[in-house]
């Protein structure tokens, strides 16, 4: 008999219809069969909706949840009842595809600091970028006729995998050759391992005399079209440079 798929997250599942983490919430009441479809999906009622909006809006805002003998069926994320699973069907929805950042502390008390670090979320123009203020950068690029692309391979030697991938690639955009790379910075002190990324990274930039704009998570997304009418202006963009290293 032919392996299945699990019918809600699409992993192998076996004989089953459901992986093994959604047979376990189907036990806590938390997957239920569509019977229009006829298909298992996540239980959805008027506490637990998963629209676009809730994902952009709606997201937790760096609560620390505490995890102890009286907490212990409660989401790491919102502090919602989760019937003794690590989330809640809300948050185990809304972030399945993504890479999270946490900070625990004495092995208890837990804190999302970049709930958008990995994901996906489709531009205006179609390209599907991994934050929402590389979508913002995005749509600001497109809505603004400058041409774009995101994460374009930009080689450094003479091996295969000698590639780094900055954020966006803006060809021709101070004349004839010059083209300007944007890197959007996120929260990297918190993350070793985009600490060490940076590190790598900003010293090729110099060494192959590009020219990079550089926009920051914190300082830069409260006004993100204020900070790229400012940093993209032609006018005091430095060629074959860093501009607005921090």
């Amino acid at each position: 008999m032919p392996s299945k798929t699990c019918q809600i997250c699409e992993k192998p599942s076996g004989i089953y219809p459901l992986c093994k983490l959604h047979l376990e919430m189907k036990s806590h009441g938390l997957v239920v069969k569509n019977e229009k479809t006829n298909k298992w999906e996540l239980k959805k009622d008027q506490n637990d909706t998963y629209s676009q909006k809730e994902v952009d809006n709606e997201s937790p805002k760096n609560s620390v949840i505490t995890i102890d003998e009286n907490n212990k069926s409660k989401c790491i994320i919102c502090g919602r009842q989760s019937n003794g699973l690590l989330f809640c069907s809300s948050c185990f929805h809304k972030y399945k595809n993504k890479e999270l950042l946490f900070k625990i502390t004495n092995c208890s008390s837990v804190e999302l600091l970049d709930e958008s670090y990995e994901g996906r979320y489709t531009c205006r123009d179609g390209h599907v970028v991994k934050s929402k203020s590389e979508r913002e950068i995005d749509n600001f690029l497109f809505e603004k006729g400058i041409p774009h692309a995101y994460e374009k391979e930009l080689p450094y030697g003479a091996k295969e995998n000698e590639t780094l991938h900055p954020d966006f690639y803006l060809p021709n955009y101070l004349g004839k050759d010059k083209h300007v790379y944007i890197e959007h910075w996120g929260y990297e002190e918190n993350n070793l391992h985009y600490m060490q990324t940076k590190k790598f990274k900003m010293p090729k930039y110099k060494e192959l005399g590009i020219t990079l704009i550089c926009t920051y998570e914190k300082s830069d997304t409260k006004n993100i079209e204020a900070t790229l009418e400012r940093k993209l202006n032609k006018n005091f963009i430095k060629e074959n440079a860093i501009n607005f290293e921090e």
